[in-house]
């Protein structure tokens, strides 16, 4: 049959060309020149172009946000919702094209900078009747209507996202978390595409170097150009930067040298032998607009890697004139049904009754936040050990909410709050775990901090607990000394039960029952200390084969603990601080946790000085965790914006964790406790330290005079 010349060239009719052209047999596409019709029939290596279709990818958050919309805004509406999708570029040849919706698909303006947004119609039904009984081509009929609209009205000229159809009839079944839904990508079925078995991107264009400048100027162009989906571009003279522009910019760009010339999508398909479903509208939009004549095209298919990127010989037949017409319909509809798993057409059903609900959802976000890190940074980070570490937080104050918000943001799933006081008007703006009503309310700060704790991430086991923790110096008797022992075992009770201590409280003696029974249980023990502009970060000692690693947080002093509030005026009582040190000292304990957990010796880590192979005191290049170093001391001063990390060994008089000490405490506690309460100088008779006061004292020093005169010569 010989009615036109040739479909690859454009041609007119068959009086302006050639009389005859032999033809392969068996015509499987139609052509039509100015003046008349014909079949055309594929030339040798040609074969019909095929698109892979899209397959849909429902996000968990997705449901969420419907779940939510149809309780609080929806409610037994069934009208069409416009939701919003995207796709990426093809990166996995095995996967098939990913229309995903997610939990923002309902705000229409949010889009990922390397997406391409999809354009959809959500219809959800109330009951599954009615799911079942919705006709499904008749939405399908409606998008296919919009899009034609956008192809014939020119606006896809302008935005080629408009391409991108889809719709999405629903049911969900908010009672058993049970959703059916059915996705279909519609598309304008023109005349059939030929084309030529597809070759690699760089078969385009002159070499690798004009390859990677098309790829930088398309990523320039697409940064400014996020809505579209399709381009045009013209290879550069000299293989320098292309000229690339939207669909609408066609006759611009084009310079009438076809070889030159491409047609270009971002193809969310990496099949070395399809494009992707979203060629089919672009070619059915170029035929419309520019195809008066049959084109042969070369199209780029972008995916994420030059080497999946295809180059396309694409013969596109012309469009029937009646189409053109004013209020004609499309030549040709295709529905663009998604299967089901089975491979039928029926709709899908997602499960999500153990995932939906959003203490779940809550709990994988965080899960995945920090699996970023250790999937993108550190591999080897154990976040099960953190999440799995029991943590006791003593004081419920500033530091306290300060370290529990921390303990949080690192997965910890266990979080314990003591504290005897109640939220006060003052402590909000400083205590970041409170609120005015609970200082209105004068709620307890152990459970106030455990509740709000609860509130940012329901998935945390936060309890609060009120007790008031014996402390030297401080005399009990009668009822107070009942209550007294009773809050010890309590305490006991609660170190025991847990893997870290942190001692954040306002005084030196409330942090001595604490240090003396988490050196008992052998429990990771820390302390956290703030003055005006200073703090101090640190970990407590515990039992190795070589005696204490470190020492506690009284191994330093010479004196037992006594009442440090005793005849004290209302400043000298409380914290006076500036807010920063809180903080600091704060992320700097928390740290430690991390870091003691990821060394290789876990809570015997030694001394850093003496791993480092010296004695000084003074922390260097010694091992330490994947995380780093995991030093003994960390001390601050904001008035120089400095911090120096040093070390320091177990007392064998110390008054917190002294073997004598311990001894006692695990022979009997109550009269440990009641000794170190009542009677002075209790805890240094017991510890040793009044011998070596009295040692100290026996020494006979004899003083040199004023004048340097030391003696004879």
């Amino acid at each position: 049959i010989s009615i036109c010349h040739s479909a690859w060239e454009n041609c007119g009719c068959v009086t302006a060309r050639p009389a005859s052209l032999r033809l392969t047999r068996g015509a499987k596409a139609y052509s039509r020149c100015t003046e008349h019709w014909g079949p055309i029939s594929i030339m040798a290596g040609l074969e019909e172009l095929k698109f892979k279709p899209f397959s849909s990818s429902a996000d968990p958050a997705f449901w969420n946000a419907l779940s939510s919309l149809k309780l609080e805004k929806f409610k037994l509406s069934a009208e069409p919702v416009a939701v919003s999708g995207s796709y990426t570029v093809g990166v996995k040849p095995t996967a098939p094209p990913r229309c995903v919706v997610g939990g923002d698909s309902f705000e229409l303006d949010v889009l990922a900078p390397t997406a391409v947004p999809m354009h959809g119609t959500l219809r959800n039904t109330n009951t599954s009747e009615e799911f079942s009984k919705m006709d499904i081509a008749a939405t399908v009929d409606d998008a296919l209507a919009q899009l034609w609209g956008a192809i014939t009205s020119g606006d896809a000229l302008k935005d080629s996202s408009l391409l991108n159809r889809f719709v999405l009839n629903t049911f969900a079944n908010l009672k058993k978390f049970n959703f059916y839904y059915w996705f279909a990508f519609p598309a304008i079925k023109s005349q059939n595409f030929s084309a030529a078995p597809p070759a690699l991107l760089a078969t385009f264009f002159s070499g690798d170097g004009e390859v990677v400048a098309f790829s930088s100027a398309l990523a320039a162009w697409r940064a400014t150009n996020l809505r579209q989906a399709a381009f045009v571009v013209r290879r550069a003279d000299g293989g320098g930067a292309p000229r690339i522009g939207t669909l609408a910019e066609w006759p611009e760009v084009y310079s009438g040298d076809s070889a030159q010339f491409a047609l270009g999508f971002v193809d969310p398909c990496a099949m070395a032998s399809n494009p992707g479903w979203p060629l089919r509208n672009i070619l059915a939009t170029v035929s419309y607009h520019y195809g008066v004549d049959a084109l042969s095209l070369t199209v780029l298919a972008v995916r994420g890697a030059p080497e999946l990127s295809l180059a396309l010989r694409v013969e596109v037949p012309a469009m029937d004139v009646s189409a053109r017409a004013p209020g004609a319909s499309p030549p040709g509809l295709v529905k663009g049904l998604e299967e089901n798993k089975e491979g039928r057409l029926k709709p899908r059903r997602c499960d999500l009754s153990e995932s939906m609900n959003p203490v779940l959802l809550a709990t994988s976000a965080v899960k995945l936040n920090l699996q970023l890190m250790q999937w993108r940074l550190m591999p080897d980070i154990d976040l099960a050990k953190v999440k799995s570490c029991k943590c006791l937080l003593l004081g419920a104050g500033t530091l306290g909410c300060n370290v529990g918000r921390l303990l949080l943001g690192w997965g910890v799933e266990k979080i314990t709050f003591v504290d005897n006081g109640t939220v006060s008007y003052s402590n909000p703006a400083r205590q970041s775990l409170f609120t005015f009503e609970d200082s209105k309310e004068g709620r307890s700060k152990a459970e106030a901090a455990a509740a709000r704790l609860r509130e940012v991430f329901p998935g945390v086991d936060a309890t609060g607990v009120s007790a008031t923790i014996p402390m030297p110096g401080h005399p009990v008797s009668g009822k107070t000394e009942k209550a007294a022992l009773k809050t010890a075992e309590k305490i006991d009770a609660l170190i025991a039960e847990h893997d870290a201590v942190f001692l954040l409280m306002d005084s030196r003696e409330a942090r001595w029952l604490p240090t003396v029974l988490s050196a008992v249980h052998n429990k990771m023990c820390f302390t956290a200390a703030i003055g005006f502009d200073t703090y101090v970060a640190m970990r407590h000692g515990v039992a190795t084969s070589e005696g204490r690693n470190v020492g506690c947080y009284f191994c330093n002093d010479v004196v037992a603990p006594t009442n440090s509030t005793k005849d004290r005026s209302l400043d000298q009582q409380c914290t006076v601080s500036r807010p920063g040190c809180s903080m600091l000292v704060s992320a700097a304990v928390t740290e430690l946790l991390v870091s003691i957990l990821h060394h290789p010796q876990g809570i015997a880590a030694p001394r850093p000085s003496e791993s480092a192979g010296g004695d000084s005191g003074l922390v260097s290049d010694a091992p330490g965790s994947i995380l780093g170093a995991v030093p003994h001391q960390i001390r601050g001063m904001l008035a120089e914006f400095g911090q120096m990390t040093i070390d320091g060994q177990a007392f064998d008089r110390c008054t917190g964790c002294s073997p004598k000490i311990l001894e006692a405490c695990r022979k009997s506690l109550p009269e440990l406790v009641l000794g170190a309460c009542n009677i002075p100088d209790y805890l240094e008779t017991l510890s040793g330290l009044a011998d070596l006061h009295a040692g100290v004292d026996d020494l006979d020093l004899d003083w040199a005079d004023d004048d340097g005169d030391f003696g004879d010569d």
